[in-house]
């Protein structure tokens, strides 16, 4: 489905996974520079990416996003 969604609207998408629980997940960029994504949606849980070696990225790579 993430790929679908890549195709048509142009979102990135990474997999994320910590000590007990995973998923994939949209990656957003604030215009400040700022890349995060949603851990828990349903409870307003996010997460920055400050080292591209963090997560796996799906649809894109971290020179999009990182310089």
């Amino acid at each position: 489905m993430y790929k679908l969604k890549h195709y048509l609207f142009g979102w990135d998408y990474i997999v994320w996974r910590n000590s007990c629980d995973g998923g994939i997940a949209r990656v957003h960029k604030t215009k400040d520079g700022t890349v995060w994504y949603w851990r828990y949606k349903i409870t307003h849980l996010i997460d920055r990416i400050t080292d591209p070696k963090d997560v796996i990225w799906l649809t894109c790579h971290p020179k999009d996003y990182f310089s």
